[in-house]
């Protein structure tokens, strides 16, 4: 994924959390959904094939499409959170939510899986980051937890309730850690 594209991306999860008032850090990932219309549901069998997935479903007699995610409940909840916020990301970012209105209920048994290495799964784990951590929000988590040279990693991702692996990595990408 490109610098520009990537760009894009954390600027769309900014609007995100504009518009739908959004608090840093996300104590509710599954409030978020139900504010944007969606729903969660909790299915362990998802998890043999993927660690999620998000599904356009019909709205009944009206035409348009709504959403659901699928997560397996036996996922920790930092998981879950960055599983949700990856599947957000289809939803603007692959389905049109928001953005383009044709595509959005064109097709209303689109799907997508988290699962691979493709530049959309890329793409969906961008918004991801930059929903659960904005950049300014990180930055300022990783001066309160850093002292001298050390970084707590650990407790940036305590505060935005993410796993540390998710932690560094967005540290990394922003250019405030060292890979």
């Amino acid at each position: 994924m490109d610098r520009e594209m990537r760009a894009t991306i954390n600027e769309l999860a900014q609007d995100v959390i504009d518009i739908f008032h959004i608090e840093v850090p996300i104590a509710s990932m599954e409030d978020i959904v139900r504010k944007m219309g969606g729903d969660i549901v909790e299915d362990d069998s998802v998890g043999m094939y993927s660690d999620g997935y998000i599904e356009k479903v019909p709205q009944k007699d009206q035409g348009k499409c709504s959403f659901k995610i699928v997560i397996p409940s036996s996922q920790p909840p930092n998981r879950k959170n960055f599983t949700i916020a990856h599947e957000l990301g289809h939803l603007f970012l692959h389905m049109g939510f928001m953005i383009d209105e044709s595509l959005w209920n064109a097709n209303c048994n689109q799907s997508f899986n988290r699962k691979g290495d493709s530049e959309i799964e890329w793409q969906a784990n961008e918004f991801a980051a930059a929903l659960l951590m904005p950049k300014d929000q990180y930055k300022e988590a990783l001066d309160r937890h850093t002292e001298g040279e050390q970084v707590s990693v650990s407790k940036i991702a305590e505060y935005f309730h993410v796993s540390a692996d998710a932690a560094s990595c967005r540290g990394k990408w922003l250019g405030y850690l060292e890979w």
